[in-house]
């Protein structure tokens, strides 16, 4: 072989260097990797050693014998396999689900992400979910990266779980509550606010039945710039519960027993409201109740308003509106709770306000109750509307003491 003498190399290096610094093409160009794509989308590859568990995915933990997660074999939209979440009680009320942890970088802020699967409804009583959301998580994102689970994330990272800093920054669930159906697309979107550092989609059952996922894709596309929110205009989607409820995401804690239901034969206006009843066997105070989120970017800088009609019996606890702000410079600002409603309240209208930061990415308007409590509560004719511009800070309406408990007449 003939090497090139020292004379032609040291000639070419400059015209070497100077082909360095040009630019690649589009073609040449090292392109970024598509670090939140989903694993196994179509759920046909297996864990070794696991062949009812798809790889890439992970299932919610109840610990209950009612509850079955599969790789189904003979109801599939394409390919040799789906997945299936299927639930024989509703003893205690949670939300079953496959789902999948993807990392995000500042390069997917501020764009459209589609989360999109075909969907199955067999003997559904309740509703079946599409979830994505976003979050600012560093526990989470280390334990994708060191594959650990996340209270392995925090033991590592020097966090105990109650300063845990991680903040949801958007949020979007899309459900279904036919009994039967063949395979029908279903897909929640949202806009991925700057911040995010892993998103987490989820599919997946409230209520008892079964339900197949198959064919899952995580997309990305331009989102054109979120509108401002008129003044006046009521927010909430199925503000009466009209529609079945289906707008609306609801918190109901793990009691066993505890419901929350349509109810058609009490009702502010309208033929139906939201019941929340039998949340009183647990040890966890916490909230119950409906809410909807909002983009914060719409509503930075303004005043907004939450409103409800609310009616109890029997309440030991109280019933109250509120709003909460997430920003990843202000963190969580939350409004005054609304005068309260408890013990036997006749349809009472109660709300509270909050002025919008204007680092907000995500805005939560709820109607709860804490938990756990004797009694019951109706919910009706809910309004979120920008009431006008912040106008500094919002008085607070402290809340009344829950009356005394009366005493007990006979078992619960």
């Amino acid at each position: 072989m003939h090497l090139p003498s020292r004379a032609v190399v040291a000639a070419a290096l400059p015209l070497l260097a100077s082909l360095a610094l040009l630019p690649l093409s589009a073609e040449t160009a090292p392109r970024p990797p598509a670090r939140a794509s989903l694993q196994n989308p179509d759920f046909e590859r297996a864990v070794s050693g696991h062949h009812w568990m798809p790889a890439g995915w992970d299932t919610s933990r109840a610990d209950l014998p009612t509850v079955f997660f599969g790789r189904d074999s003979f109801l599939v939209h394409s390919g040799k396999f789906a997945v299936s979440v299927a639930n024989m009680s509703n003893a205690f009320p949670m939300g079953h689900n496959w789902n999948q942890t993807r990392l995000v970088g500042p390069e997917l802020w501020g764009k459209r992400a589609t989360f999109r699967v075909w969907a199955r409804n067999n003997g559904v009583e309740g509703r079946a979910y599409l979830l994505i959301q976003a979050y600012h998580d560093t526990a989470s994102r280390m334990g994708v990266i060191w594959n650990v689970d996340h209270d392995e994330a925090l033991k590592r990272l020097g966090i105990n779980k109650i300063d845990d800093p991680l903040m949801d920054l958007a949020w979007k669930r899309t459900q279904f509550s036919e009994p039967l159906t063949e395979w029908v697309p279903r897909e929640a979107s949202i806009v991925v606010p700057h911040g995010t550092n892993v998103l987490f989609v989820r599919c997946g059952l409230f209520g008892t039945g079964q339900v197949l996922f198959d064919d899952a894709s995580l997309t990305f596309s331009s989102a054109p710039p979120a509108p401002r929110a008129e003044r006046g205009v009521n927010l909430f989607a199925d503000p009466g519960f009209e529609e079945g409820a289906l707008a609306w995401d609801l918190s109901v804690p793990p009691y066993e027993g505890a419901r929350l239901d349509l109810d058609s034969t009490v009702a502010h206006g309208g033929r139906h409201s939201v019941r929340l009843s039998n949340f009183w066997d647990g040890v966890v105070e916490t909230r119950m109740g409906v809410g909807q989120p909002f983009p914060g970017r719409a509503l930075r800088g303004q005043r907004v308003r939450v409103s409800a009609w609310l009616k109890a019996d029997s309440l030991r606890t109280v019933a109250y509106t509120k709003i909460y702000a997430h920003g990843m410079k202000t963190r969580v600002t939350q409004s005054p709770s609304s005068a309260p409603v408890s013990g036997n309240d006749d349809w009472r209208e109660v709300s509270t306000f909050l002025d919008v930061p204007e680092d907000a990415e995500m805005v939560w308007a709820h109607v709860i109750t804490l938990a756990p409590s004797e009694g019951r509560v109706w919910i009706d004719d809910a309004k979120f509307e920008v009431s006008g511009p912040a106008g500094g800070a919002t008085k607070a309406v402290k809340p009344a003491p829950a009356p005394k408990p009366a005493p007990k007449a006979g078992s619960r």
